[in-house]
């Protein structure tokens, strides 16, 4: 049996991949990744994956159409016996190859909401798949009904003794630093957060990580003489940890203007948690949601007085309570992934 997994981005961008990759590994199953390197960080000799001259991260339809061509050919080359196909634009490319040559063949993964649904009725896609992930539980508020969804969170742990030992030494700094660790976008909430935090003596802000608005926002920092806001800027997977245990806290806000923000689980809810690291989240969202329910941050109503707000949760927090809820929240993770890699092995029938 022979396996592909159809990645419409860098893999650093998407480490769910690993959910799918551990399983098919563990059981010695072949496959391949066909993946799209959008600024230009993976071998260029590998020839599954996917480049253009472009550099910036967003992409837009042609791009796609060239993508979903390179992809399409290996595919009728290869002739997979199943396929893994990432995100709803690329379900959306693939639509017809999928319900001809693959139904019943192939697991829809889904890990935010996009604007080709306006013009895009996903549901023949989703019933004709052997399931569908959703990253977030979130996502059935505008997905259509079905049966054949499950839930696969953003991180690779299915046991709950892999989670770090945390420490509260954040608590007795004379400073705090707040760390946003990943690819950067949301522009003005950012800007916004900056504006809030920039005559903050005792609030440290770094952004690390490469995104769409990386060059604007250093611009608009270095424009305002901004002193404790800084922008690292890319950084390895080997890294990541060690940018975590140099965090106190971890951003996690966004503006939940959108139905995609209102209901997606972003990769540092897990990586912060796991850490040991409280979040920041903004209020009405499934985010902010499982963040007050397990206990895990900082839950603001807007961005005025978040020096206040930041040091008033730092006053009253309770170390083993944060850990007692952290330890249910992964139970629950770990519930839901272990379902989800039963489901995959049934599908790759192992």
């Amino acid at each position: 049996m022979k396996i592909a997994l159809v990645c419409p981005s860098n893999m650093l961008f998407m480490p769910y991949v690993g959910n799918y990759t551990k399983v098919l590994d563990s059981a010695e199953i072949d496959y391949d990744v066909i993946n799209w390197d959008r600024n230009g960080t993976e071998n260029p000799d590998n020839p599954m994956t996917f480049r253009d001259k472009k550099t910036a991260l967003q992409r837009g339809f042609l791009d796609y159409l060239k993508f979903r061509n390179f992809a399409l050919g290996i595919l009728k080359r290869n002739d997979y016996d199943k396929i893994i196909i990432f995100g709803i634009q690329l379900s959306y490319f693939l639509k017809s190859y999928l319900l001809k040559k693959k139904k019943g063949n192939y697991i829809l993964d889904i890990r935010d909401h996009n604007r080709i649904l306006k013009a895009y009725d996903i549901r023949k896609v989703v019933e004709g798949s052997a399931y569908t992930v959703l990253s977030s539980p979130g996502f059935k508020k505008w997905l259509p009904d079905s049966q054949k969804y499950l839930i696969s969170h953003n991180t690779t742990i299915d046991n709950v003794e892999e989670l770090q030992d945390c420490a509260n030494t954040f608590l007795q700094k004379d400073k705090v630093k707040i760390a946003f660790i990943g690819a950067l976008s949301d522009l003005q909430v950012n800007i916004d957060f900056i504006n809030s935090v920039k005559d903050c003596n005792k609030v440290e802000l770094v952004y690390h990580g490469e995104g769409l608005f990386n060059k604007d926002l250093q611009d608009y920092i270095s424009r305002n003489k901004v002193g404790n806001v800084a922008l690292t800027g890319r950084y390895t997977k080997e890294q990541e940890n060690g940018l975590y245990n140099d965090s106190d806290l971890i951003h996690g806000l966004r503006y939940n203007e959108n139905i995609n923000c209102k209901t997606l689980l972003p990769n540092r809810l897990y990586n912060a948690a796991l850490h040991g690291k409280p979040l920041i989240v903004a209020e009405d969202s499934y985010l902010a949601e499982l963040t007050q329910q397990y206990g895990l941050g900082l839950v603001v109503d807007s961005l005025a007085d978040l020096e206040k707000k930041v040091g008033n949760y730092l006053a009253e927090f309770n170390f083993e309570e944060y850990k007692e809820k952290r330890k249910a929240f992964f139970q629950k993770v770990v519930e839901d992934n272990l379902l989800f890699r039963d489901s995959v092995n049934k599908f790759l029938e192992f």
